[in-house]
């Protein structure tokens, strides 16, 4: 395991399995989506990213009453020193938080398992991790997203 948060009923992970490249999107239990190298790494250093990016407007939405921006749908990549080794599109996403009762984990799993058809915990990365690092780029509402909420607001008998 490079990276986990969440489990069997919800979250990601990204691993190695059998050399390969995993990045797996557990949808509450309902769906997988999977993503996965198709050669096995060769033995040495390697840079290995997992780059998704969303379709939706985001949290920004809430603040008009409206969960329009949210569980939206998206891109995800795996690379590998750089070049694109899978790519997948994802319907959905969780619309708001992620699994409260596991945990984030770096070089093992140590909650339950995102996919039990791939491994059991713990599950521990034995290599040589160097460096992670997490980006997460919220979407942001552009002034075109805020026109159309506002006037959705306004013309919402609801919102009176």
């Amino acid at each position: 395991m490079l990276a986990t948060q969440g489990g069997r009923f919800g979250g990601w992970g990204f691993y190695l399995l059998k050399g390969k490249p995993v990045y797996v999107w557990n949808l509450l239990d309902l769906k997988r989506v999977r993503w996965e190298g198709t050669d096995t790494l060769s033995p040495g250093k390697h840079t290995l990213e997992f780059e998704f990016k969303y379709d939706g407007m985001g949290m920004g939405t809430l603040a008009f009453n409206s969960t329009s921006g949210l569980g939206r749908s998206g891109e995800g990549v795996i690379k590998v020193d750089g070049k694109v080794v899978s790519r997948e599109k994802m319907e959905r996403t969780i619309p708001l938080v992620l699994q409260w009762d596991e945990s984030f984990d770096v070089g093992a799993d140590t909650g339950t398992p995102v996919d039990d058809k791939d491994y059991q915990v713990p599950f521990k990365f034995t290599g040589k991790l160097n460096k992670l690092t997490l980006r997460i780029d919220r979407p942001k509402l552009t002034p075109e997203d805020l026109k159309k909420l506002e006037t959705v607001g306004r013309n919402n008998k609801m919102s009176e």
